[in-house]
């Protein structure tokens, strides 16, 4: 098989992926995130996982990803976290309340990349695994207010 048909192969099997419900992640998003692949799947919804409400795929992972564009019940998640764990910080960069609507928006980018430089991980704006690991999830027990998950 000739290197282009190889390149054709792989590309409909990607664009196969995305319509899957796959969140296509580019190789600089990936290589900032190790865990993401170019293959997982997009945060659609939230669960409970280790006494936190977090985004998940439709199959319950929580090792799903977000980008901006990305329209869920899953960013709707992240939005209402965000706003409820990182109060200080989403007003330092002018954002807080930030709207949850649902819609992964320039907002909704600033006040991730500012959590995840107050959570000490990468700072790329997308929600992956390390970003679900490193930031404070809501408590939907009201327990702990907010707590970190693995």
């Amino acid at each position: 098989m000739s290197t282009r048909m190889t390149r054709r192969a792989a590309t409909v099997a990607l664009m196969a992926a995305g319509f899957a419900g796959v969140q296509l992640v580019s190789a600089g998003a990936a290589a900032a995130d190790p865990i993401t692949t170019l293959a997982t799947p997009t945060c659609s919804k939230s669960v409970t996982y280790q006494g936190a409400l977090v985004p998940a795929a439709s199959n319950g992972s929580v090792t799903c990803n977000m980008v901006r564009g990305n329209v869920s019940d899953g960013v709707l998640r992240l939005q209402d976290t965000m706003n409820d764990c990182y109060r200080t910080a989403l007003t330092r960069v002018r954002v807080y309340p930030l709207s949850v609507d649902g819609n992964f928006g320039g907002n909704t980018e600033k006040a991730l990349r500012e959590v995840q430089r107050v959570a000490g991980t990468g700072i790329d704006g997308q929600y992956g695994p390390n970003t679900r690991k490193a930031m404070l999830h809501v408590d939907p027990n009201f327990g702990d207010p907010c707590r970190r998950v693995s």
